[in-house]
């Protein structure tokens, strides 16, 4: 099951440039907004939300250049991660935040062993850490290097593939732990440009989760071949909130009526770039009854791409997994983003009943349906957009403090 878990935040979201049928064009973006909701009924009976901003683009999340090519120039780094969750690795205290700069452990160990491997991760982390301290406005000191032999790394850091359990190492250096209302008024401020910050959207919710006293703030610098992947991440586990999932109001979970896209979009055609993410992990196999909107059943097409609507990854079984597209909508409101989950026997037709009407042409049977209606030769280009999408719009699937399984 975490394997499962880790397996939909493996593969980061890709825009591509490609035609509109009415002659006007989808736009490559480069910044992406997502919100995360998972129910988590089987592990911590939790309900855990967070926001999260990415970009590849180093003007719209801001490290120096000199830091970013310190970061590119060693091909042995694989990401950088900052968090004030406390407890990052064996050792640090819950009230010390951490820097992570993460390698891969065989290609620190070559010939050696682990006192090389140990060694080679200080003297890497030490050539960037002032950098790291200068432009986060911390004094991170060394605290260990940790070799990661589980998994749990993955579900603390929500940096799936690139903080694997298995052969990942890690230089820590850890400082006094900060507040994140303080850390986001801090940091958002020097490192989202003013454009996203001035532009609200699922920016504005983030701010007001970082209000809470036991939100967790992340920011990962993640190497993705010629480019890095930035991300700036709010979180907040809900306890005891997973107990009824028999209907889930999603925007609930963030404490607001309504969810906009950020201004930054605006007269743009970029609809994969704003996303809902929800994930249910029940505790006895089940299904989606019913859904507010319509539901996506073909993402090889430009018409369903550009409407607004559920696709599921995974309707049914131990993990439900939908995400909900804008297509070219602005604000979604409370009530569209309802959903009915029901038991599931495992082998009764999966159909479910959605009450906005569909045109005749998109309406299927059952789940089974999905993804069989034909494209013809011009659509064909847009599979790919299927596949981005069932994987993963977003990279990494959360972000959070001691996930572990009950005992």
């Amino acid at each position: 099951m975490r394997k499962k878990l880790l397996s939909l935040g493996a593969i980061f979201g890709i825009m591509l440039i490609i035609p509109f049928a009415s002659g006007q064009m989808f736009e490559k973006a480069t910044f992406q907004e997502s919100a995360l909701v998972i129910y988590d009924q089987q592990y911590s009976n939790s309900a855990i939300i967070s926001i999260g901003l990415e970009t590849t683009d180093n003007q719209e999340i801001k490290f120096t250049d000199e830091l970013i090519q310190k970061i590119n120039d060693n091909e042995k780094i694989r990401a950088v991660v900052f968090t004030n969750a406390g407890e990052c690795v064996i050792g640090v205290t819950s009230e010390e935040q951490c820097i992570m700069i993460n390698f891969d452990y065989q290609q620190l160990k070559g010939d050696g062993g682990i006192r090389m491997v140990q060694d080679s991760a200080r003297a890497m982390g030490n050539e960037i850490i002032d950098d790291l301290n200068e432009t986060l406005g911390v004094d991170g000191k060394f605290h260990s290097t940790f070799i990661h032999t589980v998994d749990d790394a993955n579900l603390l850091l929500e940096t799936s593939g690139v903080i694997s359990g298995r052969g990942a190492v890690s230089a820590t250096f850890t400082m006094p732990k900060q507040s994140t209302d303080f850390l986001f008024t801090d940091l958002a401020g020097k490192l989202i440009s003013k454009e996203i910050r001035d532009g609200g959207g699922f920016y504005d919710i983030s701010k007001k989760i970082s209000q809470n006293d036991d939100s967790i703030l992340s920011i990962s610098i993640i190497k993705t071949g010629d480019s890095n992947l930035l991300i700036f991440k709010v979180t907040k586990e809900k306890k005891d909130m997973a107990e009824n999932i028999s209907s889930v109001n999603v925007l609930e979970n963030f404490e607001v009526e309504k969810i906009s896209r950020s201004d930054v979009f605006d007269g743009k055609i970029v609809p994969l770039n704003s996303v809902i993410h929800l994930v249910v992990i029940p505790n006895q196999t089940s299904k989606i009854d019913t859904i507010a909107t319509h539901a996506i059943t073909d993402l090889t097409t430009l018409e369903n791409i550009s409407k607004k609507g559920w696709f599921f990854s995974s309707p049914a079984g131990n993990t439900i997994d939908a995400k909900f597209l804008f297509g070219q909508s602005k604000v979604i409101p409370q009530e569209e983003l309802r959903l009915e989950i029901g038991p599931w026997d495992g082998e009764s037709e999966l159909s479910f009943y959605s009450v906005e009407d569909i045109p005749q042409e998109e309406e299927y049977q059952s789940i089974e349906d999905f993804g069989k209606k034909e494209s013809n030769e011009d659509e064909s280009q847009y599979a790919v957009l299927g596949i981005i999408i069932v994987i993963g719009i977003a990279a990494a699937i959360f972000y959070l403090k001691g996930y572990k399984p009950k005992r």
